[in-house]
């Protein structure tokens, strides 16, 4: 991971780090992003990164590791959701990896919700972006399935942008496949999600198109994906809250599966 820049936004480094150093306690106690609950609490969209990146270098030196990162909000379905126009980023953590068939404690989460998704896993580092933006595909070594996890809650009463970001994209987890298929050679790919009876969508997803933007705005933070890394490339299907008792399927085109029961 590359450094945490803490040149820009509106607050000094003394309160983001402070910021940070409760929404890593609220996260690990289960309740995060607390601090929006408070009395005229606001926080800028500058500032809501800086917030996230230094909760993420806590969390590194308490031992974590980032296993890699996400794109969320790419589409106006989700973006309408979370209350932001413009997509975001996140990180994703290796301790938060879940392999297919997993068993997810809803108690473990605020609120949670799912979503179905196509992550990536690098073949190299993404140092070149502009051969990133003319063939992503040749950074790629696998396309897989995956089932997100999130704490979807809002302390401030309704989603704002700066709330996402700074409690890391709403990103708690992915489910992954215990059997991983060859690359997909198609840019379309078709996704389905399914939850018990209730939830049966599809959609087609390119996995490749958000890299660019994805390492993009990783770059103007100093950071460059690795190879190995895995990469969530986002969703045009809407975020799911699940609840205990419910099943969750997500599977593609190319035959893979990933599946959760949530307790």
């Amino acid at each position: 991971m590359g450094g945490t820049n803490l040149r820009k936004g509106k607050r000094s480094i003394s309160a983001v780090r402070s910021i940070a150093a409760r929404q890593v306690r609220d996260y690990q106690a289960g309740q995060p992003g607390s601090v929006f609950n408070d009395p005229g609490f606001r926080l800028s969209l500058d500032d809501a990164y800086l917030v996230q990146l230094e909760a993420v270098r806590l969390r590194l030196a308490s031992g974590e590791s980032v296993a890699g990162y996400k794109i969320g909000c790419v589409s106006a379905t989700v973006r309408k959701q979370l209350g932001t126009q413009h997509a975001v980023f996140g990180h994703v953590f290796q301790d938060e990896v879940k392999t297919s068939p997993a068993r997810v404690a809803a108690s473990n989460y605020s609120g949670l919700g799912v979503e179905g998704e196509l992550a990536v896993r690098l073949s190299q580092r993404l140092s070149d972006l502009d051969s990133l933006r003319g063939a992503p595909e040749s950074f790629v070594a696998e396309v897989l399935p995956v089932i997100e996890l999130h704490n979807y809650v809002f302390r401030g009463g309704h989603p704002r942008a700066a709330e996402v970001v700074a409690n890391n994209a709403l990103h708690a987890g992915i489910v992954v496949p215990a059997v991983r298929g060859p690359l997909c050679p198609n840019l379309d790919v078709g996704i389905r999600v399914q939850i018990g009876q209730r939830v049966d969508e599809q959609a087609l997803v390119n996995p490749f198109a958000t890299l660019h933007e994805l390492a993009s705005r990783l770059a103007s933070f100093d950071i460059t994906p690795q190879n190995g890394d895995i990469l969530l490339t986002g969703s045009p299907l809407p975020l799911y809250r699940v609840s205990s008792g419910e099943n969750v399927w997500v599977r593609s085109t190319d035959g893979q599966e990933v599946t959760a029961l949530i307790d």
